[in-house]
């Protein structure tokens, strides 16, 4: 796959590794705005430097406990963890983490993971994969804990932030060290991103979609997050049908996440599909020949 380059708008997120304690996210000044009323705010004086510099990348005012935001980007010893004070229903925090939970045991049940045989990992053939829609991170931990090298995109400044953070972290444990540094994480849009590489006349051997949609589940963990997820996004969605189009253009091989009864993306139909009880993934193959004859008509 050919790598993406760093452009103006897109930029690529690089980390120092501390033996002591988690070094803050390494973002860029950011250029994207915020569009939804975040403040920063710390939980120990010894972070406060570190709260400061996350504010002035993401041009957020830093606060003090306790003032009135909608959202709360909070600096603890432990990461960041986003949350909205004012909903009793999204009650506690939001993290990326990498190195348990729902993670871990993904990572240890690979062999059952439907996404990794959408992809079409295969054990001693690592892939190199695009994630466009980075969200929290998820898959594409599992498809670098398969092997495959990630490059993910997120353009949202918070998620980004918070994405950030939990690859940090990942990088600093053992069990989870080597995977981390199969990712490289991009803040900025994957639409324009690709649309460059198809100027270039560049194409991605896997380029892997989640567009936003309602929660799969009924634990309220994932609602919690799923709901933030949509609160984040809602302000600055991308139009899922040029989000496809754009992947068409130079995947190989595109992969899009869809509930399991959804209707697919608008656009060309599937070579097939790989699905499970509530989600499934819609595989195109080699479709970038067929888009340009297309166009040409």
């Amino acid at each position: 796959m050919d790598r993406i380059s760093k452009k103006k708008s897109c930029y690529i997120v690089r980390h120092e590794i501390s033996t002591d304690k988690v070094s803050p996210p390494c973002l860029p000044v950011c250029e994207a705005p915020v569009l939804i009323d975040t403040a920063v705010v710390y939980t120990d004086s010894a972070i406060a430097k570190q709260a400061e510099t996350l504010a002035f990348q993401l041009k957020l005012p830093l606060v003090q406990p306790g003032e009135s935001h909608e959202l709360l980007l909070r600096c603890t010893p432990e990461g960041l963890e986003l949350l909205k004070p004012d909903d009793p229903h999204l009650s506690g925090p939001v993290r990326v983490d990498f190195t348990a939970g729902a993670a871990a045991f993904r990572r240890k049940q690979q062999g059952k993971e439907l996404l990794l045989r959408a992809v079409g990992c295969k054990i001693g053939r690592p892939l190199a994969v695009i994630d466009a829609t980075g969200g929290l991170g998820r898959d594409s931990f599992l498809l670098a804990a398969s092997g495959c090298t990630v490059q993910l995109f997120e353009r949202q400044p918070i998620l980004a932030a918070l994405l950030a953070d939990g690859l940090e972290r990942a990088r600093q444990c053992r069990e989870t060290g080597q995977i981390a540094e199969r990712i490289q994480l991009i803040v900025g849009d994957a639409v324009s991103a690709l649309r460059e590489m198809e100027d270039r006349g560049q194409h991605a051997a896997v380029i892997y979609l989640d567009p936003m949609f309602p929660e799969r589940r009924k634990s309220a963990l994932v609602k919690k997050e799923a709901q933030m997820l949509q609160l984040l996004a809602s302000a600055e969605a991308t139009d899922e049908a040029q989000l496809l189009a754009a992947a068409l253009a130079v995947g190989k091989r595109v992969v899009v996440k869809r509930p399991v009864k959804a209707t697919c993306i608008a656009g060309p139909a599937p070579s097939h599909a790989v699905i499970g009880k509530t989600v499934r993934f819609d595989v195109y193959l080699h479709m970038t020949g067929s888009l340009k004859k297309a166009n040409a008509e």
